[in-house]
């Protein structure tokens, strides 16, 4: 049956009525997921059906080989009401505005006071493409819940009387968001078309608990795929990737330093999954998950040298890596590790990365003019550290000062991402009584920093966006932004493609100009033949002040780190009430701060993370004034 059949057979008296496609629908979903979509019998046949009708009076199925509305549970044929106006002639204006019959949903009523509305949807690709006629332009409040069930607002424009909104639903999403709360609020979609797309209380309250359902959702899914990570990790070197500029090759680096992350993801998600094992959590599960983490921690204890970890197995020990990979080690075991590292704390300066000499000493690195810059103490590092110590109760109050005097510089001399550099720096600040002016900096410009798609970052979105929430969480914030781009971190996980891999960290060599400049001339050739893996042909070669480098990007190919990151950020809890750090209204009006808007991870490195190392100061950055 066509729509304008069905529209022609229903009296002009029902407040609302919403029809769908069945071969539409069905080439998204089962029969069996779209009887309890639209709460139909479980033994209703959908075969020789053209539509589903729900209506004010009650829901009926379109015979698709003649016009005739059937009641789904008595499979009798509708004995229709004897009106002289049909639902057709009612709304004829609206429907003018469409092709009518080539809708896969259509829906229309008029509730209160309120214009009559119509909503048009063509399925393609899985996407549903919206236009709804409105009485007047949405304010958008409440809209960032709508990633909440895949809905998004593409804005609309006047039409004579009319205000035509366009919206995009990604039904997969809308579906599976149904699924996971047994579709007991379909009526919602009915509601926030029929009060001309305003989100009331009613509506919000459903959309934060739809959100927070996908959200323990993701986080289970990528709890799976973490403990998958954990396993392999017992049984085999799984290390990143290095990729030194061209023409070098890439090689194999770094096994151990994201097991640190593996461990403290597996540490939170075991965490979440006894919170939940009221609801949802089998104690078999947390036996397992568990089991995966005992054994993944003795693994990573059986590589210590010294009480301490290198970046990789049988390497040089350094600060850096080991504070990384004791940050998912037990709290209770940690005291000596912590002790340890004070052999690479600089007086009064925070500490260095790793020890260095001018001969081969143990357990130091060789220096030379290329790696000088390596030996100074570093700002991601002792943030680390500091965060370390207060965790295991031990002093810090002498390395507030340091925090606070690099924080409007702060970087690393081998973290590749802003985000990450904020969030080290967030554990190092969270506890302390004196620092509640920096969490309130810091948690202004990370906000300041959300994209219009509530995502984070220019670069590594998944991964940036996961560091984020975490960053926000940690110094109390936990307000709307976190949830919109906890759904926003969603997307990734939905996608049939693998999660994108991450750069969490670099290294930098300064080169010969002589040199850095042929090998600038040879990349410019070699960038007309060919492509490099897991980036967008970034200039490895980098200009710095009166200097020349050669970074180093290593690649997260097994997505151990992403992975690691996203259950922590997945696990952390919407609570706009409990908010520690006032920041005003949101959005803040402060302008994005430059570190964040630069395109690729050597922009960055480049612009950022190297010149406080070099000497060198960006002429955008201003004093930053603390109390």
């Amino acid at each position: 049956m066509k729509v304008s059949e069905i529209l022609d057979q229903l009296p002009a008296s029902l407040e609302w009525m919403v029809l769908f496609d069945l071969t539409a629908i069905s080439q998204i979903t089962s029969h069996e997921t779209i009887r309890a979509m639209y709460h139909l019998p479980e033994a209703t046949d959908l075969t020789g059906h053209s539509h589903v009708v729900l209506t004010s009076i009650g829901r009926f199925l379109a015979d698709a080989s003649q016009s005739q509305l059937i009641e789904p549970l008595s499979g009798q044929d509708w004995d229709q009401p004897q009106e002289t106006r049909s639902l057709s002639a009612r709304f004829a204006e609206q429907l003018a505005l469409f092709p009518v019959d080539e809708a896969d949903c259509l829906g229309l009523g008029q509730i209160d006071a309120h214009e009559p509305v119509l909503l048009h949807i063509k399925i393609v690709d899985g996407i549903g493409q919206a236009q709804a006629v409105l009485e007047r332009a949405p304010t958008g409040e409440h809209f960032e819940l709508l990633q909440a069930v895949g809905v998004k607002f593409l804005g609309g424009e006047q039409d004579g009387a009319h205000y035509l909104a366009r919206f995009q639903n990604r039904l997969p999403v809308h579906i599976h968001a149904g699924i996971l709360s047994h579709f007991s609020r379909t009526s919602h979609c009915n509601i926030f078309f029929l009060q001309h797309c305003v989100i009331d209380s009613l509506l919000e309250a459903g959309l934060v608990e739809a959100a927070q359902k996908r959200i323990a959702w993701g986080q289970r899914r990528s709890l799976e795929t973490l403990e998958q990570l954990a396993q392999q990790s017992c049984q085999q070197v799984m290390a990143m990737v290095c990729q030194p500029p061209a023409p070098d090759r890439r090689f194999y680096y770094g096994d151990l330093v994201p097991l640190g992350f593996v461990l403290r993801g597996l540490r939170t998600g075991l965490n979440t999954l006894r919170c939940q094992q009221a609801v949802s959590a089998t104690t078999a599960e947390q036996s397992t998950l568990s089991n995966t983490l005992d054994e993944l921690e003795a693994y990573v204890n059986s590589q210590r040298q010294g009480g301490l970890w290198a970046f990789h197995q049988g390497r040089l020990v350094t600060a850096t890596d080991s504070a990384l990979v004791l940050q998912g080690m037990d709290r209770t075991d940690m005291t000596d590790a912590l002790i340890a590292l004070d052999t690479f704390a600089a007086e009064g300066k925070g500490y260095y990365p790793q020890l260095w000499a001018g001969e081969s000493i143990p357990d130091h690195m060789i220096i030379d003019e290329s790696c000088r810059h390596w030996c100074q103490p570093d700002y991601a590092t002792t943030c680390l550290i500091v965060a370390l110590r207060q965790q295991a109760g031990l002093p810090t109050d002498d390395q507030l000062a340091i925090l606070k005097h690099g924080m409007n510089n702060r970087s690393g001399l081998y973290f590749a991402n802003p985000h990450l550099v904020d969030w080290v720096l967030a554990q190092a600040i969270q506890m302390h009584p004196n620092a509640a002016l920096i969490r309130q900096q810091l948690v202004a410009e990370v906000l300041a920093s959300m994209n219009e798609d509530f995502s984070f970052g220019r670069f590594d979105l998944p991964f940036s966006t996961a560091l984020a929430i975490l960053t926000l969480a940690t110094l109390g914030y936990r307000g709307r932004p976190l949830l919109a781009a906890q759904l926003r971190l969603l997307d990734w996980l939905n996608s049939e493609n693998p999660l994108p891999i991450a750069t969490p960290f670099y290294s930098s060599l300064r080169m010969d100009h002589g040199k850095a400049k042929a090998e600038l001339i040879e990349l410019s050739l070699l960038d007309l033949f060919s492509s490099r893996p897991w980036g967008d042909n970034q200039c490895q070669i980098q200009g710095v002040g009166d200097q020349y480098h050669g970074i180093s990007l290593y690649h997260d190919v097994h997505r151990a780190i992403a992975s690691s990151v996203i259950v922590m950020a997945l696990s952390e809890v919407y609570a706009p009430q409990q908010n520690d750090v006032d920041t005003g209204n949101y959005p803040p009006s402060q302008d994005v701060h430059p570190r964040y808007l630069h395109r690729n991870h050597c922009e960055y490195i480049a612009n950022v993370s190297l010149p406080p190392y070099l000497g060198q100061q960006r002429a955008s950055m201003e004093p930053l004034l603390l109390a």
